[in-house]
């Protein structure tokens, strides 16, 4: 069993113990905590930022990559992650579970259903049926398994007193693959070996291929909180620290973590604070204040950000250098020019406001709307699809949908043929649509 030297002669004892040992050890629980607290490695640093956001209703879920992705109950929010600015957003029509993103989609999941959004613009592109249940993504960041994350869709499933896992197709929302095992506490993939690694709740690590099948199994013998993926095999969060161990189950190293309330990557918040541990020798180097009282942080795949929220729900990303703490209120309105990129010469936005299999079922809904105002057309590219626009930006699409209250996903796709311009009003104004564009006049 491979010691950190540096980590000195008491932790190097509590090594020489076995697992079992080592974590009922309690008599040293003071001894530890002074350590951890006042590291003679390092000394920690308030080199961190807690910056938080106003957001008007509870974040429902969140995933960083190269911007920060959050999901309310009826918005979906693009953030650049240093300085919490919006640059994007899209209503969404219904509320959402979970979150994720692919190579090139942002991925929304329901109790029945898979929403495909573009990550560029967040542009509704599909959506797929799945079989009801409780459902969550096993993978927040799809990108990461390759080829394969284009054509299927890992998810974990409450069972009741089991959990199942379950591959889906995501051309057709059809299973191709499950397999039930014991109530799951935490599940990841692992990108060294492209495989998946699961806790559950008897604390057996197991470890499963691509197709779902059980390769390894692995008692751990301590209770497990959650874990992350290391290069050399998986940090461990439980109540007494944080292991490391091997993909075989042995430890590599230790670090006591008293206190400790929840774990974002490398963070770990404790009752009076955040601490961010090095990757390297696992130890604290920096540390900030719990001054707004976070009480749980969210694992992401950012290891340059850690995300926390309070209980209250308002919603906080901490990040390094430099100190300060940037209420997001001030700067809720989307900045002047955010919503402007590249766009297609022939491609137009619209407000897709209801989709049929049957041509007289989207008549009806044509005729309400258009009863009510509403310039509808119905697209029959492929269903019948009724769709309110064509847009030349997205803020005017975005504004005129909010007054109009009227609730569909916005599409971003080649101009529809609209033969002839039509005038219709919000709110006194006047607006036209002249050659397929809304103007206002």
């Amino acid at each position: 069993m491979r010691v950190h030297t540096r980590i000195g002669p008491l932790i190097s004892s509590i090594f020489s113990l076995n697992l079992n040992m080592m974590v009922n050890a309690l008599f040293l629980f003071n001894l530890i905590s002074a350590f951890f607290l006042d590291s003679t490695l390092y000394t920690p640093h308030t080199d961190h930022a807690l910056i938080a956001t106003d957001f008007s209703r509870p974040i429902v879920d969140c995933v960083t990559e190269d911007f920060l992705y959050v999901a309310t109950d009826d918005y979906i929010y693009k953030i650049e992650p240093a300085g919490l600015k919006i640059t994007d957003k899209t209503p969404l029509p219904l509320r959402f579970n979970y979150l994720a993103i692919g190579q090139s989609e942002v991925i929304l999941l329901s109790s029945n259903e898979i929403v495909i959004l573009d990550r560029q613009n967040l542009g509704f592109k599909s959506g797929i049926g799945i079989e009801r249940g409780d459902h969550q993504p096993i993978v927040k960041d799809q990108s990461i398994l390759g080829s394969a994350q284009g054509r299927q869709f890992y998810l974990l499933s409450d069972g009741g007193a089991n959990s199942i896992l379950k591959v889906i197709d995501m051309r057709t929302g059809k299973i191709v693959r499950k397999m039930t095992m014991e109530r799951v506490k935490c599940i990841v993939y692992d990108e060294y070996t492209e495989t998946f690694a699961a806790v559950d709740i008897k604390n057996d690590l197991s470890i499963f291929d691509m197709l779902l099948r059980r390769t390894k199994k692995i008692t751990l013998g301590f209770t497990v909180m959650t874990f992350t993926v290391h290069p050399e095999g998986f940090y461990i969060y439980s109540d007494q620290g944080i292991f490391l161990i091997s993909r075989n189950g042995g430890i590599i190293d230790f670090q006591p973590t008293p206190d400790q309330q929840g774990h974002c990557g490398f963070f770990v918040l404790t009752k009076t604070g955040i601490a961010l541990l090095d990757a390297t020798v696992l130890r604290p180097y920096q540390w900030v204040e719990n001054r707004y009282t976070i009480s749980r942080l969210v694992a992401e795949s950012n290891p340059a950000y850690g995300i926390g929220t309070d209980t209250d729900n308002n919603f906080y990303l901490i990040q390094a250098d430099p100190i300060a703490v940037i209420p997001i209120n001030e700067q809720r309105r989307l900045p002047e020019g955010a919503l402007d990129w590249p766009m297609r010469i022939d491609s137009l936005w619209y407000l897709q406001l209801g989709a049929f299999a049957h041509h007289h079922n989207a008549v009806r809904a044509h005729e309400t709307m258009r009863a009510e105002g509403v310039p509808v057309i119905i697209d029959s590219t492929d269903m019948y699809r009724i769709k309110f626009g064509g847009f030349s930006d997205k803020s005017t699409a975005l504004d005129l949908a909010e007054r109009m209250r009227l609730k569909g996903w916005f599409v971003y796709e080649p101009k529809l043929p609209i033969s002839k311009p039509e005038v219709f009003y919000v709110n006194d104004q006047r607006y036209a649509i002249i050659n397929g564009i809304v103007q206002k006049e």
